[in-house]
């Protein structure tokens, strides 16, 4: 093999090599983020459903306007097991940035402008689990949260979607796709309840 032949091989082999490193190193640092969820199991769960919008604020001790400062999979996902492996429960760990305190506790302080809140969903690997088909809060996206502290001193969102309402209006992120035509219709009724009481249209 003459010189220049040897090198055009050398050339290709190393071009070669350099492509398959980039890969390997572009599958590597992609983040979490980029893997599809490729399942969703939805949960029956025991909660209080409030359909009128003066209930809601009555049980709500704390009503914020605020959006998720993160990503949903960059979240702090929780679920714990039985002794033999069994679900026992789930949820995420979803820090806010609080714009607005519409109502609150008297030991709530009115300049915290954060806040970790537990929403009834959570992921694994690529399942996601959900409570009563919730769809989880989308990153930046501002609206009205109604919490309730629980007896740890962690406030929840409650209500399921019926307590988080978009300032943007009905998204494909209020309700489950699967939702009904009269679930939807229901949900825009509270939405227009909720920004008509807190004058925000």
């Amino acid at each position: 093999m003459s010189f220049f032949k040897k090198k055009y091989v050398l050339v290709s082999i190393l071009f070669i090599l350099a492509i398959s490193a980039s890969a390997i190193a572009y599958v590597n640092g992609q983040s979490k983020s980029d893997v599809p969820i490729h399942k969703v199991a939805n949960l029956s769960a025991n909660s209080l459903t409030f359909r009128e919008i003066d209930e809601l604020d009555a049980f709500a001790e704390l009503i914020v306007i605020g959006y998720a400062t993160g990503d949903f999979r960059d979240r702090e996902h929780i679920i714990t097991a039985f002794d033999d492996g069994t679900m026992q429960s789930f949820h995420t760990n979803t820090t806010i940035k609080i714009k607005e305190i519409l109502k609150k506790p008297d030991d709530f302080h009115s300049d915290q402008n954060e806040l970790t809140i537990i929403e009834p969903v959570s992921l694994e690997g690529d399942v996601k689990y959900t409570a009563n088909d919730y769809v989880e809060l989308q990153k930046g996206d501002k609206s009205v949260l109604f919490l309730l502290r629980n007896s740890y001193g962690d406030y929840g969102l409650i209500n399921d979607n019926l307590g988080k309402f978009s300032l943007e209006g009905i998204t494909q992120y209020s309700v489950p796709q699967s939702s009904t035509a009269q679930a939807l219709s229901e949900y825009e009724t509270f939405w227009d309840s909720v920004m008509k009481k807190y004058t925000l249209n």
